[in-house]
This record gives C-alpha cells, sequence and structure tokens, in this order.
C-alpha cells in the first residue's frame, strides 16, 4: 500500500467513526458535565462517583473540560456525587436510561482554601507529567509582582527551563527554543508576541486565566506549527449569576474586570482592561525615567445555546511602546526613539455534545496577528509584520475513563518584513493543513498512555510529515503512590522561522518569517523522562531530563555591511539538560528552589554560500564547519520562591540567577570599496561603504544575572467585596544587569533599578 493510500485510508475511517458514534457505545450511557454554579465553566480534575444501594458503582476524572461518560451501565436509580477542592460536594438521583446529558452545578465554600487547594492539587499525578505542568490562578499568587495583581509571566520565570534575556524586551526561551519555536494559545487562538515589553507581564491578565497548560517539551499530537514547547492557555467564563469584578491601581500596571450575566444562566461577558503607568510616575519615584508603556485588552463572550452546545466568542489586543535603545529615553512621543509592538486576535468556538452519544465535537475558527517595529538608532529601522488565520475541527469520543481525540486543521500565515537602513520589504506566506489522532489509555491505576500522531502538509519544504508522539505515566504503587515516573517522545516539525539579528546583544526584535524555499522544514525529537517523589505530604521533590534534536533550522547569515541579512544558514543542534525542583506547601509556608543545568549548540554543516562572493571572482564562498552557541545558552539557573502566611498578612519574596548569554563580539568598523568596479570608481571620492569586523559568532558571554524581588500584603475583608493592600520593592539590592549594548555607539541599557511599589486592589464577591 502507498503512503498516500495509506493516508486516505486512515482519513476515511475517521471520518466513518465521526458519522457513526453510536457504534462505540454499549449498553446504557451516562454522561454530564461538572460546572462552576456561579460562572458555568466546567472544572477539569472534578471527582465523579456513581452510587447504588450505599455502594460504589464506578468513579471518574472529568477532563479538561469537566465532562464525564460512564459506559454500559445498567438501568435503574443512582446517585452522582460530584466533588471538587474549593467547592461544596453536590449529590443527584438519576435514573438510568437518561434523555439528555446532566449538568452537577458545584457551589464554591466560602472559606478561605488557597493553601488547601494547592496542597491538594498536587495530589493528582495529572498535574505533573514528563515535560508538562499544568498551572492554577492560586499558583501565580505565590511569586511576588511589582503590583497587587499576578501574572503568567512571573510563574513562568520560576521554572528552572525557562530562560529570559531579563525584565525588559517580553522574549522567554523554552528548553533550548527560540521565541518563534514556542507555540502560545488563548483559547485557542495563537498569540506571536504573549509578554508586555516589561517582561514580568504577560499579555493577559492572571485573573481571566482558568488553567495553563506549559508543556516544556513531548507535547500531544494536537499541538503543531511548533518544535519546542507549548503554553496553553485556558480563559474563564464571566459570572452567570451577578454582575461582578475587580479593579486595581499599582504603579506598573492599573487595571479593571468586570463580569456581566447577559442572561442569567445562559450568557455572560467578561471584558478585561490594564493599562501601565510606571511612566507617568517613574521620575516622582525613581528620579529618573522608565520609558515604557503597555497594556491589553480582552473580552470574552459565552452561553449556552442550550443543554448540549455553547458558543464562545473571544478578543484580544495588546499594544507596547519603548525606547529600548541606549541614549536619551525621555521622550516617549519622538517618534525616532520609539519602538511598538501590538498583537491582535478574534476567535469563536462551538462546542457540541450530543445526546445519544459520548463524543464532543469542537469547531472552531481564528485569527490573529503582530505588527512590530524597532528602532536601535535613527537610521537602523526595522519593521515585521505577521498574521495568521486558522480552521479546526475536532472530536473527543469519551470511553469511560480512557478517551480518543482527532481533528483536521488548516493554516495560512502572510509575512511582512524588513532589516532597515533602507532595504525594501520582504512579503511572502505559507500555508499547511492535516490531521491528528490521540489517545488516552488508562490501562490501570498504575499506568496511563497516551499515543498520537500528527499528520501534516506544507506549502514548501517537505510535502507531507508523519509526526508520531507518544507520552507515558507510571505510578508503582498505584494512585496514591508517592513515587511518579513518566516519559515523552514526540517528532515535530515547524514551517515557520524567527530570525534575529547577530549584531543584537538581545533578542528584542523578531522577524517572523517562512523556512526558505528549497530547505528542509526545521524540525525536531524530543526525548524526556521524569521522576516525582513525594516522601512526606508536604515535600515534593522532582527531577527531569530532556534532549532535543534539532536539524534544518534556519539561521540568519548577515554580510559585513551592516544591518544587511545576506542569506540563511541550514544549521543543526541540541539542547539538552536536567532540571530540578524542590518544594515545601503548608498551610502557612510555600517555599519552591529550582536548578537547571543545559546547555544548547548549534553546527553549522561545511555549505556553500550562495550570497557571499570572493571579490572580482564571482565565485561562491566555501563556508566552513561552524559549531557555537545561540545567545539563548544559558548553562546554570537558580530560582527560589517563598511565601508565608499568617491570618490576612502575607509575606513574598523570589530570587533569581542565571549565568551570563552568548553574544556576538564587535572587532571594530572599517570602509569598504567594490575592488569589482575598478574601472568605472574614483577612489579618492567614493565614501565606500560602513563594513563590520566580527569576532567568532556568539563567542562571548555577557555578565550573569540576579535580583530579589519582596512584597508583603494584607487582606481586608468586607460583606460584598475583598480588599488587598500591597507593599513591595524589585531588584531589592540593585543589582545592574545588563539588558542590551549599542554596537553602533558604545553604550549599555540596563534592566530595571530598584523600584519600590505600592498597590491597591477591590474584589466584588
Amino acid at each position: 500500500m502507498t503512503s498516500r493510500a495509506f493516508i486516505r485510508g486512515w482519513i476515511l475511517s475517521l471520518a466513518l467513526v465521526a458519522l457513526y458514534p453510536s457504534a462505540l457505545a454499549q449498553g446504557q450511557a451516562l454522561q454530564g458535565r461538572i460546572l462552576d454554579a456561579e460562572t458555568r465553566d466546567g472544572l477539569p480534575g472534578a471527582t465523579v462517583l456513581l452510587i447504588q444501594g450505599g455502594q460504589r458503582v464506578a468513579g471518574q476524572i472529568a477532563d479538561g473540560a469537566g465532562v464525564f461518560v460512564f459506559d454500559d451501565i445498567l438501568a435503574g436509580q443512582y446517585v452522582l456525587e460530584a466533588s471538587f477542592v474549593g467547592y461544596e460536594v453536590t449529590r443527584d438521583t438519576v435514573h438510568v436510561p437518561v434523555d439528555a446529558p446532566l449538568d452537577l452545578l458545584l457551589t464554591p465554600t466560602q472559606t478561605l482554601l488557597e493553601e488547601l487547594v494547592v496542597e491538594s492539587q498536587r495530589e493528582n499525578y495529572e498535574r505533573y507529567a514528563a515535560g508538562l505542568e499544568t498551572i492554577r490562578p492560586s499558583d501565580l499568587a505565590r511569586v511576588p509582582m511589582p503590583d497587587v495583581t499576578y501574572d503568567l509571566a512571573g510563574y513562568l520565570l520560576t521554572l528552572p527551563g525557562v530562560v529570559a534575556t531579563g525584565d525588559r524586551g517580553g522574549q522567554l526561551f523554552v528548553r533550548g527554543g527560540t521565541p518563534t519555536q514556542n507555540l502560545v494559545l488563548l483559547d485557542g487562538m495563537r498569540i506571536f508576541q504573549p509578554f508586555h515589553v516589561v517582561g514580568f507581564y504577560s499579555a493577559f491578565p492572571a485573573d481571566i486565566i482558568a488553567t495553563t497548560d506549559v508543556y516544556a517539551g513531548g507535547f500531544n499530537a494536537r499541538y503543531g506549527g511548533r518544535i519546542s514547547s507549548v503554553i496553553d492557555i485556558k480563559t474563564r467564563n464571566g459570572s452567570k449569576e451577578r454582575v461582578t469584578g475587580s479593579a486595581s491601581v499599582a504603579p506598573f500596571v492599573s487595571g479593571l474586570r468586570v463580569e456581566v450575566p447577559i442572561l442569567k444562566n445562559e450568557a455572560s461577558l467578561i471584558v478585561s482592561a490594564r493599562e501601565s503607568i510606571i511612566d507617568r510616575i517613574a521620575p516622582e519615584i525613581l528620579g529618573e525615567e522608565l520609558p515604557f508603556r503597555f497594556g491589553d485588552r480582552f473580552a470574552k463572550f459565552h452561553a449556552f445555546l442550550n443543554q448540549t452546545s455553547s458558543v464562545t466568542l473571544t478578543a484580544l489586543r495588546t499594544s507596547d511602546t519603548g525606547n529600548l535603545r541606549s541614549g536619551d529615553p525621555s521622550d516617549l512621543s519622538a517618534d525616532i526613539r520609539r519602538s511598538t509592538w501590538k498583537n491582535e486576535a478574534y476567535g469563536a468556538r462551538y462546542l457540541y455534545i450530543p445526546e445519544d452519544a459520548a463524543v464532543m465535537s469542537e469547531f472552531s475558527v481564528y485569527y490573529s496577528s503582530l505588527e512590530s517595529r524597532y528602532r536601535q538608532t535613527a537610521e537602523d529601522v526595522r519593521d515585521a509584520d505577521v498574521s495568521e488565520f486558522s480552521l479546526n475541527i475536532g472530536f473527543t469520543y469519551l470511553l469511560g475513563a480512557n478517551q480518543i481525540n482527532f481533528g483536521i486543521f488548516g493554516n495560512t500565515n502572510f509575512f511582512d518584513f524588513s532589516f532597515g537602513r533602507g532595504r525594501s520589504d520582504i512579503n511572502t506566506g505559507v500555508s499547511s493543513g492535516g490531521a491528528f489522532f490521540e489517545g488516552r489509555i488508562v490501562s490501570s491505576e498504575y499506568l496511563q498512555v497516551e499515543p498520537g500522531v500528527r499528520i501534516e502538509a506544507f506549502s514548501r519544504g517537505l510535502r507531507r510529515t508523519i509526526a508520531p508522539r507518544l507520552r507515558l505515566q507510571f505510578l508503582p504503587f498505584g494512585t496514591g503512590s508517592r513515587h511518579r515516573f513518566s516519559l515523552a517522545w514526540g517528532r515535530y516539525h515547524q514551517q515557520i522561522v524567527g530570525l534575529n539579528n547577530e549584531q543584537d546583544v538581545s533578542d528584542v526584535f523578531t522577524v517572523w518569517t517562512a523556512s526558505p524555499r528549497g530547505t528542509p522544514v526545521p524540525r525536531a525529537v524530543h526525548y524526556i523522562a521524569g521522576w516525582q517523589m513525594r516522601p512526606l505530604r508536604w515535600l515534593e521533590l522532582s527531577v527531569e531530563g530532556y534532549r532535543k534534536q534539532l536539524s534544518d533550522l534556519s539561521f540568519p547569515a548577515f554580510a559585513d555591511e551592516v544591518g544587511v541579512l545576506a542569506e540563511f544558514s541550514n544549521v543543526n543542534g541540541r539542547a539538552e539538560g536536567v532540571d530540578f525542583k524542590a518544594e515545601i506547601t503548608t498551610r502557612r509556608v510555600y517555599f519552591s528552589a529550582t536548578y537547571g543545568h543545559s546547555e544548547v549548540n548549534y553546527v553549522r554543516p561545511p555549505q556553500l554560500s550562495r550570497a557571499i562572493f570572493l571579490a572580482g571572482t564571482g565565485r561562491s564562498v566555501q563556508l566552513p564547519r561552524l559549531e557555537f552557541n545561540p545567545p539563548h545558552d544559558r548553562r546554570h539557573q537558580v530560582g527560589a520562591t517563598l511565601r508565608l502566611t499568617a491570618g490576612a498578612w502575607s509575606l513574598g519574596g523570589r530570587w533569581q540567577f542565571g549565568s551570563g548569554l552568548p553574544f556576538t563580539q564587535v572587532n571594530g568598523y572599517y570602509t569598504g570599496l567594490d575592488i569589482g568596479m575598478a574601472a568605472s570608481s574614483d577612489f579618492l571620492t567614493d565614501v565606500g561603504t560602513t563594513l563590520v569586523s566580527r569576532s567568532q559568532p556568539y563567542g562571548g558571554r555577557m555578565p550573569t544575572y540576579h535580583r530579589l524581588d519582596i512584597s508583603v500584603e494584607h487582606k481586608v475583608l468586607f460583606s460584598q467585596a475583598d480588599l488587598t493592600l500591597q507593599a513591595g520593592v524589585i531588584n531589592a539590592y540593585d543589582r545592574a544587569n545588563i539588558f542590551e549594548y549599542n554596537i553602533f555607539t558604545g553604550n549599555r541599557v540596563d534592566q530595571l533599578p530598584l523600584i519600590p511599589s505600592l498597590g491597591v486592589r477591590v474584589d466584588m464577591r
């Protein structure tokens, strides 16, 4: 059988399964959802028990949408008992067979259970697996921030495999992957620039987030288009019971969130807006300018069309403006000093659960874009635009504790960029499409296996790819085991590449574009093995080793002329390392210590340059083999987070340390003349071209980075609202961490200095 016939047969089989889902059901089926009684959000991980005559018949853990299914149930009367940490237990009597899926509504408890929530969640082995960590809103509250709200970016920076250039620039590198190799999804929408120009703020506030799955590698087949990591963010639905919200004011950013029930118990709208104010008050607080402005706007409409279907509309807009170059930063109004980023994302999602089959169908369409402009000097102006349109159709079959997921997808991207200095814009576009199939098989309380495969066709490079994936979790002593082992393996492909100028000390400006024509699509193979142990109820230890084998990466090669992209080099590489983490969690104390050791290595095989010629000969230059460490190769990373709670008071601290990052050193500049045009040139009057002499690529290392942040909070509870007061300091010992070094002027730009903060937040009950 040819590969084409195999693929056609596979897709036909999936279509038949989708058309006849009842073939998978045997006997009577009982299905439904476990929902928050106030917001009608699904509660993933909630426990459902089926009881008859006082005896437990079966039990399940709800999936990521809060859905559960019991198959092969005998007709009769049962009691359904649903429970979830932080909610009151709900029981309901049902008579099987039932006519429609059931909704079990759980009411949040009024007791402050934040620390208990965290401790109980860590008993769920599904939260930690090879390369995966699921983050809850209560986790974000532990990390000190420069205001009274919390943020996902601040938490991500505490993970040992995540590297940032610092607190300016908004770029994160995950276990050897560049920012353009990280897939960031917000309710399914791809976000190209997920972090603000001040690096410890993401483009979305914490209080709209329900859960976040962070795959540092080894992700499932449903995810594609990136070869390094996935950050999958799912937002909350607004309250369908009453009007509620929050407001906060702090030196860095102030925010407002409003939730409105459009139709009680049926439809809701949540709107969030944040805006920075640090650029306006920094002169009074610090006696110096901080030339940054950023903000974001988010809106989400959710409605139940009936008991079996719902629709969601989501929109996000972000904006960032800052002077990231050296020199006088005081005038943001002068266009010559400004660098800007603008995100836009819009999406629609329709979810359908039929009454007579254990299958969930999802249809979604998304559009997202990023416009960016970067000025390092008055003459060096760079701009880059990228946009994407995507369509996805997915099906989930719930077979008791097991499930099968498959779907089809299509994406189209458009790129428009220029590296500046009078260079013409480059316009291009690519598209891809395919299907995925994955399953979750719980063979016993000891073993869970997640096989998958992603079949995708690209408009350039590799025409068709088959990418198998596998994840495995093993509990040697069952669900109560104190030891958990997990493995992940997979193949990944990426048609889109990111370009950075090696003349930049930091990766502030990144161009998104298509992989070069006539070259293979960049790909990676991930190997991850993890072990978690809980020797005591309040202590958890974990270690995880990983290796990412990278192939056919498109790495920019710049000519001697300043800022001119000559061509793309084809490089291979590897990223490998080991991460350690220790956590102490009690009702009053949370402490986390992490250490990550890694190495990222790129190799450029010997190749013929298509753009660099020997002067006067017209012959291409043979480029020798080159081995180097890219600019995100941080060998050592240490972090510690502490949070102490005593009644309504809490004290938090975070310390970070990172070894120096590589950069390309510049020897100097000189004026070059084109000797190939000697007959028509006057060397006495020709001004020539400014050329740059560089050392070995990324042969230098910047100084180490370290910083301490401290905050203290006090909560005051009222009958209708909660008031939170916060005070803190960023970079408590005023470490001068380098951010950018202007190779043209020799001026240095540092990270944020010591900054005190005061904040107040009001949450409506």
